[in-house]
């Protein structure tokens, strides 16, 4: 790493550390003023409860954001090293700090936190980065940071305090329509032949509309060796999505003549993660004796934990099976509506999820490959 990369890199670390830091800050003195104000304790345990909300609250920034590309520890072991650094350290210096700004100096107890906090914040960013989330030569990195993490970091702020409800009238209008337009030229090109495509691509983009975001991603991966009559009898029984890291669990709910109601515990990784419960009506069609087509639309998504953030509000997918030249091609498109991103980081936030919406097509296509690669003896090369 050279000396420019290695300054900004630290830069970077050091502006969400002192961002996080202001809002454990004030996370901090709000339970110092109620606990002493309002409970009346004692400034000395109101002072290390309260920091030890802000040593919590930190440590969860710290580990998806700040330091989110280094291994060395388990979660559990940062943790714990973070109160025994850090949260001790912050408990001691604002104890002894207070003390004398309080005993010597006579100032008030919020003031007296505020300059304990300000003090230690220098010694606790290198005791994170030096040993509480150290870096060592064979550790590898959580996640690609292709954003930078300052950046993540204000997108990650703004919109999971961002509040938002269910789908604005105006929005479910506009998704009908494009629903109708897509399903429709879905249909007119369903039955046309195609060639195959040998490897996986991903392609997509997101319309703005009143009040949310159409995001549409197609893609296509080509089974190898495949018949389309196994695909579609392996994909129908048992009916439920093939293993991925988007799918927490799954179960067919009901089953009917060529279609299925299933329920999926899914998991979307954005610009934070959210987890839904959610229900998909699946239909199956065979168009010819070399085409088929799937439909699914979520009936039912409900986010995990309550509340309604507005990241998934609709989800349906298109499918089409065709048998070709050495096996069997499979195209996906999948559309989506959620809510509309805030202004202050459109620019910062669009293009990670995009990114990410790409990653997650790929996986699935590749899940749905491996799921579906004949092995000797498999019914699929029967």
């Amino acid at each position: 790493m050279s000396l420019v990369s290695f300054v900004f890199s630290r830069a970077q670390r050091i502006s969400v550390f002192i961002a996080v830091g202001w809002l454990g800050f004030a996370l901090q003195l709000t339970a110092l003023a109620l606990l002493t104000s309002l409970a009346h304790w004692p400034w000395l345990p109101a002072t290390i409860v309260a920091v030890e909300l802000a040593v919590v609250h930190n440590f969860i920034w710290h580990e998806r954001v700040t330091w989110c590309d280094r291994t060395a520890f388990s979660s559990f072991e940062r943790f714990a090293r973070f109160n025994i650094a850090t949260g001790m350290t912050s408990i001691a210096g604002n104890i002894v700090l207070m003390a004398i700004c309080i005993g010597v100096l006579g100032l008030p107890p919020i003031v007296a936190n505020a300059i304990a906090v300000g003090t230690m914040s220098v010694v606790n960013f290198f005791v994170a980065d030096r040993w509480v989330f150290a870096a060592t030569v064979n550790s590898p990195p959580r996640r690609k940071r292709g954003t930078p993490v300052v950046v993540r970091f204000v997108a990650v702020l703004v919109l999971s305090t961002t509040a938002s409800a269910a789908a604005p009238h105006d929005a479910v209008d506009a998704w009908n329509r494009y629903v109708v337009e897509t399903e429709a030229r879905f249909e007119a090109s369903a039955s046309s032949p195609r060639p195959a495509d040998y490897d996986v691509r991903a392609e997509g983009a997101s319309l703005g509309v009143p009040s949310g975001t159409i995001s549409r991603w197609r893609g296509s991966v080509f089974i190898p060796g495949a018949r389309l009559d196994q695909v579609l009898n392996r994909l129908q029984y048992p009916g439920t999505p093939p293993p991925q890291d988007d799918v927490v669990s799954s179960r067919v709910i009901s089953r009917g003549h060529d279609s299925l109601r299933v329920f999926i515990r899914l998991v979307r990784h954005a610009i934070v993660t959210v987890t839904y419960d959610t229900e998909h009506e699946m239909t199956f069609c065979r168009r010819t004796p070399t085409i088929a087509t799937a439909r699914s639309v979520a009936t039912r998504i409900d986010e995990v934990g309550g509340g309604d953030r507005g990241f998934l509000w609709r989800l349906n997918s298109y499918w089409r099976y065709e048998q070709v030249a050495g096996g069997v091609r499979v195209d996906l498109e999948s559309l989506t509506l959620s809510r509309d991103v805030p202004a202050l980081v459109r620019t910062i936030a669009s293009p990670i999820v995009s990114r990410i919406a790409r990653e997650s097509m790929v996986r699935t296509l590749e899940a749905l490959r491996k799921y579906l690669d004949p092995i000797p003896g498999d019914s699929l090369t029967r």
